[in-house]
């Protein structure tokens, strides 16, 4: 290429990062780039076509530059603002049917929520929406303890809160909040999302609470008096059901629906559904192996392709499992709260204190990443050192006399 056109090009290349925005060059430059291998006729023409589009004055006027004092930058084109913030909300939800029916709800409590509030607080059109209306909404949901009160058509079926907020559900209203506007703007109905660059407030996740050994053999004692004392098909499924908890560390609503055509013939293995409508297999191995045929071949109800059932033979039901749980920690005395997802942070830290690796702990709780296992790791380390603060204890350790140099004052810097 002649030293010429290369002269021709950087001023080119110069008047255009002048004019447009960084997207706009990075396509332009790739552009330049192509050219530059297509040979000389190709480089003459797209030299000619950069050279008018830097003087033509045309797309100002067809909406591909905004004016901006004496400067001009380009912009993307976006969809006529025909539509409303629950059109918006309708398309947004289309595009994410695919996903677990769990997590399609969760997004529609979200922005349901995110409706009600734009129309009690008579909100722009979507373009206009700004930062600090997502901020207004934030703080609603952070401050107000009775929300989603007032006119049912808004509200519908779902039912007035009455406390505040945990940090962690702000954060996961503005992180589903964040999701749809930045997808209005991917999909061009927004020619900026208002979320952009937008901070949310820390979530503040609870400490992970396991349930104790004690309080996991009481559970399993309680199932044992039932089969003693008038209650053996309740109390053998109960007892499955708590050893299937344990032992795998399922989510409440993967045990709930468990069925029996993913079972493994032998037992060993089931296949589950987890978030994400994403499949997994998890072991079942030893007691809980021995609980769950016992359960099957002495107290589950013949038909039908879910695991557990009541004792009409209906499929038992995630809610119905917690009620069970309720009522089986009253029975044995146990008044600490927590429902069946401690059965899964029992089952996590009691791996990682046997040596299992964090990864393939991964795997078996069907994480996509490390973190949740991370915290968990962290109980278990935290739960270490506090058992280990006995045995090197500074204070009982100069009581006893123990072995350590008494000339050395600890100040390094004197040494």
């Amino acid at each position: 290429m002649g030293s010429q056109k290369v002269k021709g090009f950087l001023g080119i290349c110069g008047r255009l990062a002048q004019l447009v925005r960084a997207p706009a060059l990075h396509r332009l430059g790739k552009m330049l780039k192509i050219s530059l291998k297509k040979g000389e006729k190709k480089q003459v023409e797209t030299l000619e076509y950069l050279e008018s589009f830097c003087n033509d004055p045309a797309p100002q006027k067809q909406g591909l530059f905004k004016a901006d004092g004496q400067k001009r930058k380009m912009v993307t084109k976006t969809l006529p603002k025909t539509l409303s913030l629950p059109d918006l909300i309708s398309r947004f939800m289309q595009s994410r049917r695919y996903l677990s029916p769990k997590t399609v709800d969760y997004y529609q409590m979200c922005l349901g929520g995110l409706e009600y509030f734009a129309t009690k607080q008579h909100w722009p059109d979507p373009a206009e929406i700004t930062r600090d209306h997502i901020r207004d909404f934030l703080e609603y949901v952070a401050t107000e303890p009775h929300r989603w009160a007032g006119d049912s058509q808004w509200t519908g079926d779902r039912r007035c809160t009455f406390k505040k907020a945990s940090a962690a559900t702000v954060h996961h209203y503005g992180t589903v909040v964040k999701t749809f506007f930045n997808w209005a703007e991917d999909e061009e109905y927004l020619e900026r999302s208002p979320t952009l660059r937008m901070k949310l407030p820390r979530p503040n996740y609870r400490e992970v609470q396991p349930y104790s050994d004690e309080e996991v053999e009481t559970m399993l004692s309680a199932c044992e008096h039932d089969i003693q004392y008038g209650y053996r098909c309740l109390g053998i499924r109960n007892k499955a059901i708590i050893s299937v908890f344990i032992d795998t560390g399922l989510r409440l609503s993967e045990l709930a629906g468990m069925s029996i055509s993913e079972l493994a013939p032998n037992l060993q293995q089931v296949r589950v559904m987890g978030k994400g409508a994403k499949l997994r297999v998890v072991p079942l191995n030893g007691e809980a192996r021995k609980a769950l045929k016992r359960y099957l071949t002495q107290a589950r109800q013949p038909g039908g392709d879910a695991v557990w059932k009541t004792d009409e033979g209906q499929p038992l039901t995630a809610h119905s499992i917690k009620i069970m749980l309720s009522r089986l920690k009253k029975r044995a005395g146990l008044s600490r709260e927590g429902g069946p997802h401690r059965f899964r942070h029992y089952f996590a830290t009691r791996c990682l204190e046997n040596g299992m690796d964090i990864n393939s702990l991964r795997l078996l709780l069907g994480h996509a990443t490390l973190y949740m296992v991370l915290r968990y790791t962290k109980f278990v380390n935290v739960k270490r050192a506090l058992a280990e603060h006995h045995q090197f204890s500074p204070l009982d350790s100069l009581y006893r006399g123990g072995n350590h140099n008494r000339k050395d004052d600890g100040w390094g810097w004197r040494q």
